[in-house]
């Protein structure tokens, strides 16, 4: 909203103006006064955000966490509009909230849109999976999932997406349907919670965006949970994800599928195995090497369906992640990084076509050494695009 509409909604005189660190609704903080208008005092202000080692909100302005001491991520700016509110509750603009005799409306941080009106990204992708020689061989399901959603075609410009690869565990089938069953729930909730709100003008902070992963992934869980009591059985998936938001990202992990990140000719997982030799490779007791021929390689410590595991959440520390053009992100279960190592999957990325073509090579280089397991990728590509 521009100051401008602001000032469309009440011909009154502005207040004076608020102080550095007024705190307006437990929620935002005035970092500093921008300008005034004839109606309308303009401000920046950062909003409250939990600390990411103990959990405590924290005013938006606050540098460490008054609880534990610990660094807080990077305060969200938004901008805010000060006026005399208007008689009559439906003239209020949108995104505003009153107090008292004057109303309160939230915009982007103009300096934030700025910037990300200058920067634009080309998104395309390309996906396979494959139920694996060995598993194919023995008349096995793919207990492998893939889901993908878009909301600008691809190619266009800030795409909003969703990218997500899941791994069943659990014998009779059990896997199959975890597989399937989480990514229904969680295209459904994520694309409700956070895409579609985006995507109608609605700010997010990156707090808020996080909340609303985790509500997504609790809305998973509780069903696979209800589906195990109904069958009697145990299973549950692995779940890796990139979620894309114009040009920055979030990535959701737990269990060992992955999430690579090939920039500036470095390639390496950005998640962590949450399974038996993961731990140990932590721990500095085998090498990354040896977790590829350990006998226990197979146990998994944590995964969805288990109300006691927790999903890792990329950058860890909080915020997002900023999308560069020349990324590429591959998203695979540990059917393919079993079985093409790393250099082999960043040689056929430095040397495919395209998104597509490099999945399909990469599948076949699995198979090629041996297919023991089901098989799933995903690559996602951001190039420039000049306006």
């Amino acid at each position: 909203m521009s100051a401008e509409s602001v000032e469309n909604a009440g011909a009154v005189a502005p207040p004076e103006p608020l102080v550095a660190g007024t705190l307006l609704l437990e929620r935002y903080t005035v970092v500093r006064f921008i300008a005034a208008t004839e109606t309308a005092n303009e401000y920046l202000v950062a909003v409250t955000r939990a600390c990411p080692m103990c959990g405590v909100e924290n005013q938006g302005d606050a540098a460490t966490c008054g609880f534990c001491g610990s660094a807080l991520p990077e305060a969200s700016l938004l901008r805010l509009f000060e006026q005399r509110a208007p008689r009559a509750a439906r003239a209020l603009p949108s995104a505003s909230f009153v107090i008292d005799d004057f109303c309160y409306t939230l915009a982007p941080n103009s300096a934030a849109a700025e910037t990300a009106a200058a920067t634009t990204l080309q998104l395309t992708y390309g996906l396979r999976t494959d139920t694996g020689l060995a598993r194919s061989a023995r008349g096995e399901p793919n207990e492998d999932s893939v889901a993908v959603v878009l909301l600008d075609a691809p190619g266009a410009l800030r795409p909003l997406a969703l990218f997500m690869i899941a791994d069943g565990v659990g014998g009779a089938a059990a896997g199959e349907v975890a597989s399937r069953m989480a990514l229904q729930t969680l295209t459904r909730e994520w694309t409700n919670r956070i895409l579609l709100p985006l995507w109608n003008g609605t700010v997010l902070t990156d707090e808020t965006v996080r909340a609303e992963l985790q509500a997504g992934l609790a809305a998973a869980n509780a069903q696979l949970v209800e589906f195990q009591n109904e069958r009697g059985a145990q299973s549950g998936t692995t779940l890796t994800a990139l979620v894309v938001l114009g040009t920055r990202a979030l990535v959701v992990n737990i269990g060992d599928s992955r999430t690579y990140l090939w920039r500036d000719q470095n390639f390496a997982p950005l998640t962590r195995d949450h399974s038996y030799v993961g731990m140990l490779v932590a721990n500095g007791l085998i090498t990354p090497t040896d977790a590829y021929y350990h006998p226990q390689r197979n146990i998994i410590l944590a995964s969805l369906g288990d109300a006691a595991s927790t999903a890792d959440i990329f950058p860890l520390e909080g915020g997002t992640l900023e999308l560069r053009a020349g990324d590429q992100w591959l998203l695979c279960s540990d059917g393919l990084w079993e079985m093409a190592r790393d250099d082999v999957m960043q040689h056929i990325l430095s040397q495919a076509a395209d998104a597509q073509s490099a999945c399909a090579e990469l599948t076949q280089k699995a198979n090629a050494a041996g297919g023991a397991d089901n098989i799933s990728v995903i690559i996602v590509r951001f190039d420039s695009d000049l306006l």
